[in-house]
């Protein structure tokens, strides 16, 4: 995977010279290591540019853990100091590991960085990031060497919706009988488990299939997987739920 760098400095440094403080950035890839590892050039090449010294950068470093609140506040403590030179930047690798509180005790800072602040977040797809962070970034698909990621996690359909209503609120078994009844087209079952995931985030449910789910989206978006096989396993998911209300 090759970034453009040099378009993204120059669209950067348009923004910077029109006055205006760039919203965070949130770098979307299913090579997420490339990613970071790229990143981390693009900033310092960025610092470089504006003769700014690389101890301007902050990198939150994905070792897989959970960001909980205390470490989001311990990393962003600097961003209320500003700094000499022009800017600083902030680098949160694999943005999906903040949890609830961490995420939204950023999003003051997400509205108004500062004009020295420069945030950069990196991510498989927007999947398990709030959409209150989402609505606060600009998103930057980065093209790579793989198919290129194109979950619609955005999508909603309202059919579904109501069909899980149904089965999770009023114990009816209209999904059971739509899923198991007729054979679906590939584009209907993704519609359904990008709906599914949906539905949980818009609720702030963060049951523990999520991140699970998120990566099988992945898998039956760009790969020839069996899809009713994914569909069925989480209809199963739902009914362990369902048993348990």
């Amino acid at each position: 995977m090759k970034m453009n760098n040099n378009l993204f400095i120059d669209k950067f440094n348009l923004k910077l010279l029109s006055g205006l403080t760039p919203s965070p950035y949130l770098f979307l890839s299913n090579n997420l290591e490339l990613l970071n590892q790229n990143l981390e050039i693009l900033s310092k090449e960025l610092l470089s540019k504006f003769d700014i010294p690389d101890t301007n950068l902050f990198i939150f470093r994905d070792n897989w853990e959970k960001i909980k609140i205390s470490n989001i506040k311990e990393f962003f403590k600097q961003s209320n100091i500003k700094t000499p030179y022009k800017f600083q930047i902030f680098l949160i690798e694999n943005t999906s590991r903040m949890t609830l509180q961490s995420a939204n005790s950023c999003l003051k800072l997400f509205e108004e960085p500062w004009d020295w602040n420069i945030i950069f977040m990196t991510n498989k797809s927007e999947s398990w990031i709030l959409d209150t962070i989402l609505s606060r970034v600009q998103i930057e698909n980065v093209v790579n060497s793989f198919k290129p990621f194109t979950i619609t996690t955005n999508i909603k359909n309202e059919f579904f919706i109501n069909l899980i209503d149904s089965y999770i609120l009023n114990k009816k078994l209209d999904l059971i009988s739509y899923f198991f009844s007729s054979k679906l087209e590939k584009t209907e079952y993704i519609s359904f488990l990008n709906t599914l995931l949906n539905y949980w985030k818009s609720k702030f449910l963060f049951i523990d299939f999520l991140e699970e789910l998120s990566q099988d989206i992945c898998s039956v978006e760009q790969n020839n997987v069996n899809i009713r096989y994914i569909v069925d396993k989480y209809i199963l998911k739902i009914t362990k739920i369902y048993e348990k209300n």
